[in-house]
């Protein structure tokens, strides 16, 4: 027994559908099974379930079509739309950006090698002008302890902030160094180099095995790798940190100290940690999602603050109010960027972007052209 006819079986009161109907019909229902064969899934690029959701959408169409098509010529009903899926929003997108880094497979290897590109804007000359500054950092993070890692640093480019600031430069004498505007009473500050292509190179070993982040506590690889893959589990893991900070001296409680755990998301924690670090910061009061956004290297992904707090930033002789934002990649749950925004404006006045974060076998090497600074 066919489809078509178990269902007008099922609808005796209606009337049955003519030969020309249910030969469209089921000409539709073929029509409809081909378009949602798994054989024609698109290939999976490096975006991974962002395209992946895509085709589990138009999967659930085609079949969507499927019943209502039947239904329409069995019951004689007036035809039904088919079903209208709603994109995430708010800490819908957060939760989702949650699933995602629930289903990244694990990855192994003897170093964590992760580069973060880092951005900010300096005022200098008189009368004074912006340039914008940008600088690498590199991470050679060892899984074994005892076995030393490295960081090299360098500054990329240091840059006219926009035309009119070129303009400025160029009639100031186009000076190659350049002198930071201080605030009053900070004392002397560093000159920099303007120019477009790397300089100021240095690096150096590390060796106490751990991560060089101490925002939430020291962690060397295999702590991180015991953080539980459960919400509530993982904020009782995370208490013991937040007692250490007390017995130091800070008087924060442990719910004003969850929203800083946000930057485990730059260490090397498994998926199934990454996913319950999200959905536990989902549920803390503070968090909010603005929305869809674009990195400072432009990426896509979802802006999100973690508290209300505000802090300020020199800004030539200013002090810019600013407040800090998280930009995560919805397809993976990893970090992209972290932003200080000016809160009058919106404008960027810094960040730390990850361009890369992945293991490797591959030993670090001492850079050359670089100076070795002091571990």
């Amino acid at each position: 027994m066919d489809e078509i006819t178990l269902l007008s079986q099922s609808l005796p009161d209606a009337p049955p559908p003519s030969a020309e109907a249910t030969a469209r019909a089921k000409a539709s229902v073929l029509a409809a099974e081909r378009a949602s064969t798994p054989a024609r899934k698109p290939a999976r690029d490096r975006r991974g379930s962002r395209w992946n959701w895509g085709w589990a959408a138009g999967a659930a169409l085609a079949t969507a079509t499927v019943v209502t098509t039947v239904i329409v010529l069995v019951s004689t009903m007036a035809p039904v739309a088919a079903p209208v899926l709603v994109r995430p929003t708010g800490i819908d997108l957060l939760l989702q950006a949650a699933e995602n880094a629930s289903r990244q497979p694990p990855a192994d290897g003897a170093y964590w090698r992760r580069t973060q590109i880092g951005g900010g804007l300096l005022r200098t000359g008189e009368p004074p002008y912006t340039l914008r500054a940008e600088e690498s950092t590199e991470l050679w993070q060892p899984r074994d302890p005892a076995t030393p890692g490295m960081m090299e640093r360098r500054t990329r480019s240091v840059m006219p902030a926009s035309p009119q600031d070129e303009q400025a430069w160029r009639a100031a004498g186009a000076p190659e160094r350049v002198r930071n505007i201080c605030p009053s009473g900070a004392g002397p500050c560093a000159s920099v180099k303007v120019g477009a292509v790397p300089t100021d190179c240095s690096y150096w070993w590390t060796r106490d095995g751990h991560l060089p982040e101490y925002g939430v506590g020291k962690f060397t690889v295999e702590d991180l790798r015991k953080l539980p893959d459960d919400p509530d589990r993982l904020r009782e893991a995370l208490r013991p940190y937040h007692r250490t900070w007390s017995d130091n001296g800070f008087t924060q409680s442990f719910e004003d100290f969850l929203p800083s755990t946000a930057s485990l998301l730059w260490m090397p924690i498994e998926p199934g940690t990454r996913a319950a670090l999200l959905r536990m910061l989902a549920t803390l009061p503070g968090t909010k999602v603005h929305g869809e956004t674009v990195d400072p290297l432009g990426r896509p992904g979802i802006s999100v603050s973690f508290d209300d707090a505000r802090g300020t930033v020199s800004f030539g002789k200013e002090e810019v109010e600013i407040q800090g934002r998280t930009v995560i990649d919805l397809a993976t749950g990893a970090p992209l960027a972290d932003l200080d925004l000016a809160v009058d404006t919106g404008r960027i006045m810094g960040y730390e972007a990850l361009e890369s974060a992945r293991w490797t076998d591959s030993a670090p090497q001492e850079p050359g052209n670089c100076e070795k600074a002091k571990s």
